[in-house]
């Protein structure tokens, strides 16, 4: 089997390089005597094309990664004849678009027998959703909600996270408060967080304490009082379902459990419910900025300057705490279309797969395969590593994950050689990366084609494992 057929192993990725035949291995395009240097070259390339977003192009596949998933060359040329506006508008207006084809290629999940759908089925589910929506905004704004709203299958089961996925999905451009509002009774985040056991007289702390640390204002703006009154405030609500909890799909008021008290939070007093709370620490300015601040770092570039992020939060207020203006916003501004933006995050696990089965053509029998496939790159779907949701940004790409990701990609295009079009560099670098590579990555495509001119799968494989696309 030729080297570029078989699954990449470490000595082909850190070997540097070779001739002739050889120069089709993917050591080629991965020069480098050890990994740090391999690692330093993926993050290098995000300062290399200076003015690269001045192309209509160029911005049009920016916004698509960003928004979605990548996109074809037909739908890169459709946006690239738009203006900025009616870019963002097209993207962002996806309840316009009819998604009824998804939805008869969607599997139907039994969420009424006792234990649900499988861990494999819901995850196969949503990568099916990633690849094949017509509103990718969609799914990447879900992707955003479950990592930083975070429940796991460590503790709640699928059934319970198919319906906080199809609750994140329903809310995606909703305020804020009215998200937070139906989190706080999601059976999944009831489970997760241990609002379950949140009892009047034996409060639980736990989804009272992260929804200050994490999901609003951060460590620094509240105190160990306000994390026990957040806590009673909380009470009341519980799951149906006797010892099986974790299939539960509906939660339900008692007002037995409820501590109907007086509570103290944050300097005010009453008889506070939990959706008081909320109403109390949306409007902070503290978790304006916050806020705002992850949408812009999932979206753009991590660590956006202050008048950035405190621009977005003045969106966020003004417009009542409503995330859609503040998407629009992010998708608005010189910022995200600047030099800084372009190449600025690594592609996630998700984000990876679903662009990779989508250039691929992907099968509805893989889906499974390709949810699996993720796990040893770094990330399960439903299965965060704790509250805080994945670390992102380059700690995606380590020696294990980096080999992962390739491999992947070797296995998709193999299996999708049959139906693989016959595409030139160009065209495969225009699509994939923006026509935007160094001249290692250039020469090591066009030597695979003219030794291989007719093995259109393998030249697709070496597009797709190019240091480039693994940057977003």
């Amino acid at each position: 089997m030729p080297i570029w057929r078989r699954p990449v192993s470490r000595r082909a990725v850190l070997a540097t390089g070779a001739a002739g035949a050889g120069a089709a291995a993917v050591a080629v395009l991965w020069k480098g005597t050890d990994l740090s240097q391999i690692l330093n070259r993926v993050r290098d390339l995000t300062h290399d094309y200076q003015g690269a977003l001045s192309s209509p192009s160029v911005r049009a596949a920016h916004l698509l990664r960003r928004a979605g998933f990548g996109g074809s060359a037909e739908q890169i040329d459709r946006l690239s004849a738009m203006a900025t506006a009616d870019m963002t508008k097209s993207v962002l207006d996806y309840q316009q678009t009819s998604n009824a084809t998804l939805d008869g290629q969607l599997p139907t999940l039994d969420l009424t027998s006792a234990k649900g759908p499988t861990a494999g089925a819901v995850q196969a589910w949503w990568l099916q959703r990633m690849v094949q929506t017509a509103r990718p905004l969609e799914e990447k704004l879900t992707l955003f909600w479950h990592g930083l709203l975070t429940s796991g299958l460590d503790k709640a089961g699928p059934g319970q996270m198919y319906v906080q996925n199809e609750l994140f999905r329903k809310m995606a451009l909703a305020n804020f408060d009215d998200l937070l509002k139906a989190v706080s009774k999601d059976p999944a985040m009831m489970i997760y967080l241990d609002t379950e056991n949140n009892r009047k007289g034996k409060p639980n702390e736990n989804y009272a304490r992260e929804l200050m640390e994490l999901f609003t204002t951060g460590i620094g703006h509240y105190t160990e009082d306000d994390v026990r009154e957040s806590a009673r405030s909380f009470t009341g609500w519980t799951l149906q379902g006797g010892k099986q909890l974790r299939y539960t799909m509906q939660s339900a008021f008692s007002a037995r459990y409820f501590d109907s008290g007086q509570k103290t939070f944050m300097g005010k007093t009453g008889n506070f419910t939990g959706d008081d709370i909320v109403e109390m620490l949306v409007p902070l300015r503290a978790t304006a900025e916050r806020l705002t601040g992850r949408l812009f770092s999932f979206f753009a570039y991590q660590n956006p300057e202050p008048e950035v992020v405190r621009h977005l939060a003045d969106t966020f207020q003004q417009s009542h705490y409503n995330v859609g203006a503040v998407v629009r916003e992010i998708f608005s501004l010189d910022a995200f279309y600047s030099a800084k933006a372009y190449r600025a995050l690594v592609k996630s696990p998700a984000e990876l797969t679903a662009q990779t089965l989508r250039a691929t053509g992907a099968d509805a029998r893989g889906f499974l395969a390709a949810a699996n496939a993720m796990a040893p790159m770094g990330q399960v779907l439903f299965y965060p590593p704790n509250v805080a949701g994945w670390p992102a940004g380059t700690s995606w790409i380590n020696s294990s994950t980096l080999l992962n990701r390739i491999n992947f990609a070797n296995a998709t295009t193999r299996r999708a050689a049959a139906s693989s079009p016959a595409q030139t560099v160009e065209q495969l670098t225009a699509t994939l990366v923006d026509g935007n590579v160094t001249s290692d990555t250039r020469d090591g495509l066009h030597a695979f084609a003219a030794a291989h001119p007719d093995d259109h799968a393998g030249l697709l494989f070496m597009a797709l494992a190019t240091p480039e696309y693994q940057l977003n």
